[in-house]
């Protein structure tokens, strides 16, 4: 099984390739480059990884259920930071959002949507293929009301030992165990007892 699970990183300054050509970059300023954002850059990276998986798969037609491919793309999974990220309580909520109290919007229903809409054209692209199974596991909604899931200033043990500092290093981004990525399995588990047994892999 093959899971992608990517977004954040493409947020921070880049200069993007395309084998030996320069595409643009993003945030980089003083380079004599075309800042394009990161928006299409990320979608043309999952289309790139789900299109060499098919030419993989696409080798190998006819193969038995031992060279078989799964793909598994998660999509983006919103930060919670509140205020200055070095600051103490920059993600201290310790409760999940109600139903409403928060909307999806911007960049991560942006993201969100590249991911599935780039999904849905592979899977139809994909059905030539034997044992080649290919879904979206949607998790940004889900994680989106989850403030309470991160690590915030505990990413690093005792953070507090020596009392509250100048600057409180917290994590808003990745998420805690255990916590919402229990959830994201419960889901995984269940797309895959929906597969199970099915002879066409792609839905």
């Amino acid at each position: 099984m093959l899971v992608l699970s990517i977004g954040h990183w493409f947020l921070h300054p880049a200069v993007y390739f395309d084998g030996d050509k320069i595409l643009g970059c993003h945030v980089c300023t003083g380079m004599n480059y075309t800042d394009i954002g990161f928006y299409g850059v990320y979608g043309k990276a999952i289309d790139t990884t789900l299109k060499a998986v098919m030419k993989r798969r696409g080798s190998r037609v006819g193969s038995d259920r031992n060279g078989s491919i799964d793909v598994i793309v998660t999509t983006f999974t919103p930060a919670h930071f509140e205020g200055e990220w070095d600051k103490l309580g920059a993600c201290s909520k310790i409760k999940p959002y109600k139903e409403g109290e928060i909307e999806l919007i911007n960049m991560d229903a942006e993201m969100r949507k590249s991911e599935l809409d780039i999904v849905k054209v592979a899977k139809k692209k994909a059905k030539r293929f034997k044992n080649l199974r290919l879904e979206a596991l949607d998790v940004t909604k889900l994680s989106l009301m989850r403030p309470d899931g991160h690590p915030g200033p505990y990413m690093y043990p005792y953070p507090f030992a020596n009392g509250v500092g100048d600057h409180v290093q917290n994590d808003c981004v990745h998420w805690c165990l255990p916590g919402p990525i229990d959830t994201w399995n419960e889901i995984l588990l269940d797309v895959m007892r929906r597969w199970s047994g099915k002879s066409n892999r792609v839905e």
